[in-house]
């Protein structure tokens, strides 16, 4: 057994408490992207938009394995409820979802909604959502407004033109994903073409092939994706453990488009923002311009009345040194996060001396700035 392995199961041994893995109390479970400082895609990696540049990010951070669900989204409905004006008599689904009522009558999901089935909604609301998770969930109508997208930005000029926040606040907790970190999360392999030699695949399933929609797992099924109205689709969320981004994330094919915080545009026509991958009704497998593939994201407008998007979270890390969840304890995922980063040649693993090499040294001072840093 090698060394450094020996020195892992022993430093688990000492400084962990086993905890069964699983959501966050966010309702999340989350994958750590690494690999800080990667490389941007190049022309032969986005062929139908040649110079434009994805992918890049220098810094780590978190994206929510899945999709938000059903369940996550009532929640904030729910919270969210005695501050919506609901003169109409009923609640628009941008910001109840279509899986969710909402009117004089109550508040419910609908009976044939799983509530581990991906939702959707506008723009506007999936800011308000991260805006409660960044400040702790608090029920106040503070909490729904400001901290990382300012509500009161969410305005539009005598023009025509949007004055929405186009990027989070600085120390935001949770945010809408940027198009760089949704593609890199979603495309990236540091071992694309071979060991070390980084590079980005063209399907978010590690692939340069679509995944197989309209089967079910058992079926030779790969993504959330099969025709409209048929009681099968979308399918919950995690039903295709087995096709993965090189992060660990799931459906990212099926289930519902998802928002991203870049701007595409903002015109006369309205703002609007970036979405990736496809919906579950967009299941054919012979279609070349299909918004599974890198190169080819859509939009939605901000504004818009109709749920035109689902949401991926993305996060910051709780702690520099917590790498792997759950977080908020030390377990055998942080620390074969942590040689993970060693190895890829990241200077700031390289913690003592002799440098360029991984020994005892390294891994307790690994576990020291864990317990310095992190709750």
């Amino acid at each position: 057994m090698p060394r450094t392995t020996t020195l892992v199961i022993l430093l688990v041994g000492i400084f962990a408490s086993p905890v069964l893995a699983g959501p966050d109390a966010d309702g999340s479970t989350w994958a750590t992207i690494t690999y800080a400082g990667n490389r941007a895609t190049n022309d032969a990696e986005l062929p139908a938009t040649p110079g434009v540049r994805l992918g890049a990010v220098d810094y780590q951070y978190r994206m929510a394995t899945t999709e938000v669900t059903v369940g996550q989204w009532f929640e904030f409905v729910q919270a969210y409820a005695p501050y919506y004006d609901l003169g109409g008599g009923i609640a628009t689904p941008a910001f109840t979802s279509t899986s969710i009522n909402y009117s004089f009558v109550g508040l419910f999901v609908r009976p044939d909604r799983s509530l581990d089935r991906a939702a959707d909604m506008s723009w506007e609301y999936a800011a308000r959502y991260v805006n409660w998770l960044h400040n702790g969930k608090v029920n106040e109508q503070w909490a729904f407004e400001s901290g990382v997208y300012d509500t009161a930005t969410f305005t539009i000029n005598p023009d025509g033109t949007y004055n929405h926040q186009v990027t989070r606040s600085e120390g935001a907790r949770y945010w809408i994903p940027s198009r760089d970190e949704w593609v890199k999360a979603a495309h990236y392999d540091p071992n694309r073409y071979g060991l070390g030699q980084e590079g980005y695949w063209t399907y978010p399933n590690m692939s340069e092939m679509q995944s197989v929609g309209a089967l079910l797992p058992d079926e030779g099924g790969e993504r959330n994706a099969g025709p409209f109205q048929t009681g099968i689709w979308p399918m919950d969320v995690g039903l295709f453990p087995d096709v993965q981004s090189f992060f660990g994330l799931l459906d990212l094919s099926g289930g519902v488009t998802e928002w991203l915080e870049t701007e595409e545009s903002n015109t006369a026509f309205g703002q609007r923002r970036f979405q990736a991958g496809t919906s579950y009704g967009e299941y054919w497998s012979d279609d070349p311009f299909n918004y599974d593939r890198i190169d080819f994201h859509h939009a939605g407008y901000v504004d818009s009345v109709n749920p035109q998007g689902g949401l991926r979270l993305a996060a910051a890390l709780p702690c520099p040194a917590d790498l792997g969840a759950p977080f908020g304890v030390l377990d055998a995922a942080d620390l074969a996060a942590y040689l993970d980063l060693f190895q890829s040649g990241d200077a700031a693993a390289d913690l003592a001396e002799p440098f360029g090499v991984i020994n005892f040294f390294d891994l307790a001072a690994y576990l020291a700035a864990f317990h310095a840093g992190c709750p």
